[in-house]
């Protein structure tokens, strides 16, 4: 990459360095030239050793004098070049991101300006990304809050029946358990996006844990009489057990919060190219292509309606832990017809992955895999 911008800088100087050489080339014959022509018109020097020190000193003071006037241009041009990009760094450093260098074509620096404005377009760009999260974390925090504090004043300054007392202490409940979740989801995403690498990997059934995470959010599913499908193939995978089933939880409960009632949710898992490849599919609302381009954005919420069933975490999490596994997260949508949510992550080289194992998960066999799971308790 170095190798590349530097060829290209050497490729806008070069019209530059060539004029210069023709100039002191063509400067050095002329001076020659000139003096050649006094020293036998104006100069009577019959000794050609000593004429040829006159044509050779007046043609060094000719080509200094060029030399001097290219090198003051140059210098002058360096320096005008060397305040624009001080002035611009200043501002800058002074917490202007807005400012952007004019860039010219032929400017042997329009690369190095472009660049420069490139970057301060980033730090905008996460100046905004930092503003929004302050203000977004602000009034998912205040908003709880105003609800306990609201309530419990009402329990506090008059008689209520216990009806309403139940009520009450049931808003403040629920407000409750939503701070601790923004708290636990907050603290989760820090914790994500200071790791680097991930611990306590172990080999298990990735279709196991999808299974389980689908039993996991029947409840939800249930509730809403949407119809389910499981296809996974039995893939052995390398990783954190506890994170992963974290990303699947929060890509399937999306899926679910985002879908209507009696909708369809698919869930796959096939192995391609030593690569396990999830797909979770609804036909909810769908997303535009801004939606698309937000929805890894710590608290965004593409429908606003939802926002009281959700914090806007789940993605983000979802994202970072994606890339912690060196995988990839992509997603497909229509509005008004639906979302596919697309997890690619590399495999190792474990044994028994050569094994391959399909179930179909119906409506049925999860139902029953739930009673089971609450008859154990």
């Amino acid at each position: 990459m170095n190798r590349k911008r530097a060829a290209e800088l050497l490729k806008r100087m070069l019209p530059q360095i060539l004029f210069q050489a023709v100039l002191i080339i063509f400067s050095s014959i002329a001076s020659y030239m000139l003096m050649t022509w006094i020293i036998k018109n104006f100069i009577d020097v019959e000794n050609i050793y000593l004429s040829s020190l006159y044509e050779s000193l007046g043609m060094f003071v000719i080509v200094s004098l060029i030399l001097v006037s290219i090198n003051a241009y140059m210098y002058r041009k360096r320096l005008k070049e060397i305040t624009i990009m001080s002035e611009a760094i200043s501002k800058v450093a002074n917490g202007n991101f807005e400012y952007r260098i004019p860039i010219k074509k032929r400017d042997p620096m329009a690369q190095v300006y472009e660049d420069f404005n490139k970057m301060t377009e980033e730090l905008s760009s996460v100046q905004i990304l930092r503003n929004d999260f302050i203000n977004s974390y602000s009034h998912e925090f205040k908003t709880p809050l105003a609800s306990i504090s609201g309530f419990a004043e009402l329990l506090m300054g008059k008689e209520l029946s216990q009806k309403e007392q139940r009520e009450y202490l049931s808003i403040i409940r629920d407000e409750s358990e939503r701070l601790a979740t923004l708290a636990r989801n907050t603290i989760m995403l820090s914790k994500l996006n200071t790791q680097r690498i991930l611990t306590d990997v172990e080999e298990y059934d990735l279709s196991e844990q999808l299974r389980q995470c689908v039993i996991i959010c029947s409840a939800q599913w249930t509730q809403k009489d949407q119809e389910f499908e499981g296809d996974f193939s039995k893939v052995m995978f390398r990783g954190n057990r506890e994170i992963l089933q974290q990303l699947w939880i929060n890509i399937i409960s999306n899926a679910i919060k985002y879908t209507p009632e009696k909708g369809m949710i698919k869930v796959s898992l096939k192995k391609e190219d030593n690569k396990a490849v999830i797909s979770v599919s609804d036909t909810g609302e769908g997303m535009t292509e801004e939606t698309i381009r937000k929805i890894y954005i710590p608290y965004y919420q593409g429908d606003p309606s939802h926002s009281e069933s959700g914090l806007g975490l789940g993605l983000a999490i979802s994202k970072r832990i994606v890339e912690l596994c060196n995988g990839e997260i992509t997603v497909s949508s229509t509005p008004g017809e639906g979302s596919t949510f697309k997890v690619i992550l590399p495999l190792g080289q474990p044994e028994n992955q050569e094994k391959k194992e399909k179930t179909h998960i119906s409506l049925g066999s999860i139902l029953q895999n739930v009673k089971e799971l609450r008859s154990q308790r």
